[in-house]
């Protein structure tokens, strides 16, 4: 077991011996012990969680001697962890605000239960309730494990039991009408007007609507013939891609525009483009890429870096690194036109 000293009243670090998950443990000051019989006194200690790493604790530790909290773990409730992690949980401001609006819609109803209290049936009800489909039930998911992970490495829970509830089929729900070679020669006919070149720029790089749409031009790279997605749900969506050659001419042509993004058409006016016009959901345009892409053979890490996904295994995530020519030359072979 060893120590990292710290200032009086501070808190300690302590590094935990045997083979541990989370052996950084946290302790901090809570008071002051008085034995009046022997005239002694001594610093009273609480753990405050246990951490994978020396570095999440020295983080945790500064965090609560920033802002100090409640560490009754009896009667910590969702709505007190929620409070602490809103603002540190490490997504982009948009999805921050989605976990926000979700919060207190559908999870601010049961904020006043105790964490220790809650368990997997409680938890599926809030999902149930939501009366929606995959997405939201995904967000409240995603909103009720960051709670609960929290929980669990601040040592208030042993487990987090949202990996006991299930949401709505995601095969349903994801199913999507793929653009036909039809409707892509349609697009192409109107290439010029904003709305449909915003499409093919979606349908030949598998961009999520909102990354192609508020990308900066500034992250345009003509000269390496790249793109840097910087407003992104997280830190794996957060990438740099190569330009499809198909759509050089047409990014080539937006940049010469005066607006500081490389498109101006807004979410309202392409969603109702979309689902007038094209007769499609926004998203159809990744699902048909996605599905293209897996048609011709690329590899199933190649797309995920392409797209934005997090790989399923740390080998993946860690050690294998694409080169931007090899993205490139799988990205070139997604053509839908003869």
């Amino acid at each position: 077991m060893s120590n990292i000293k710290a200032p009086n009243g501070y808190g300690s670090i302590t590094k935990l011996s045997g083979n541990r998950r989370r052996p950084w443990m946290v302790r901090i000051t809570t008071g002051k012990v008085v034995d009046f019989e022997r005239q002694k006194s001594w610093q009273k200690q609480t753990v405050l969680g246990y951490y994978a790493s020396q570095k999440e604790a020295i983080l945790a530790l500064a965090e609560y001697n920033a802002n100090p909290y409640s560490l009754d773990k009896a009667t910590t409730t969702i709505g007190d962890i929620w409070k602490l992690i809103q603002d540190k949980v490490n997504v982009s401001e948009n999805r921050r605000k989605v976990y926000k609006s979700v919060y207190k819609k559908y999870i601010s109803p049961i904020e006043n239960y105790k964490v220790r209290e809650v368990h997997a049936d409680l938890l599926q009800s809030v999902i149930d309730s939501t009366g929606h489909g995959y997405s939201t039930q995904s967000n409240v998911r995603s909103v009720l494990n960051h709670i609960f992970d929290h929980g669990v490495i601040s040592g208030i829970i042993d487990r987090n039991y949202m990996e006991y509830v299930k949401l709505e089929s995601q095969e349903i729900q994801l199913k999507r009408d793929l653009y036909t070679a039809d409707e892509i020669q349609n697009i192409w006919d109107h290439v010029g007007q904003p709305e449909y070149d915003l499409t093919l720029l979606l349908l030949y790089h598998g961009t999520r609507i909102t990354e192609m749409r508020e990308l900066p031009k500034e992250d345009i790279n003509l000269i390496e013939n790249t793109l840097t997605i910087r407003q992104a749900k997280n830190e794996w969506s957060k990438r740099v891609i190569p330009i499809h050659d198909k759509m050089r001419p047409i990014i080539e042509r937006l940049m010469q525009t005066d607006s500081k993004r490389l498109t101006t058409v807004t979410k309202n006016q392409y969603e109702h483009f979309a689902s007038t016009v094209l007769h499609h959901k926004g998203y159809d345009a990744r699902h048909t890429f996605a599905s293209k892409a897996n048609e011709l053979g690329i590899p199933k890490l190649t797309i995920q870096r392409l797209m934005g996904h997090k790989p399923e295994s740390v080998l993946e995530q860690t050690y294998i690194h694409l080169k931007m020519e090899e993205l490139a030359d799988s990205l070139n072979t997604i053509k839908y036109l003869e």
